[in-house]
């Protein structure tokens, strides 16, 4: 496969939860994938470019490297839950309360995707 989406790392966990929970609609699934690479897991989101009309539809993969001792929990999540009302989150087995997303594990990283920082 020749086609590579376009990988965009964020400032911050807090900027790719943001960013995911902004996507949420009741027509669309919102989802985070999750791989390791080397020692740390990369957490993202599948997106398309809308705001750019010479760039429109061009893939993207936003993305954060987290060290699992900044985020022990994150290793075995199924969910991303999120509480209304303030900016907090928390990494989870079973959906809670809140905006839940889930998080997808993958086994390795996608061919699409280039090697990344």
């Amino acid at each position: 496969m020749e086609e590579k989406v376009l990988p965009v790392k964020v400032n911050s966990i807090n900027d790719l939860v943001r960013l995911a929970v902004s996507t949420v609609t009741p027509q669309a699934l919102t989802y985070i994938v999750k791989f390791r690479v080397k020692e740390k897991i990369v957490i993202g989101i599948l997106g398309v470019f809308r705001d750019y009309y010479k760039y429109y539809g061009l893939p993207l993969f936003y993305y954060y490297i987290v060290d699992p001792t900044e985020h022990p929990t994150l290793s075995e999540a199924n969910y991303v839950v999120v509480s209304t009302g303030e900016e907090r989150f928390e990494f989870t087995k079973q959906p809670k309360p809140g905006v839940s997303i889930p998080i997808i594990a993958l086994s390795e990283k996608p061919s699409f995707i280039p090697d990344l920082e």
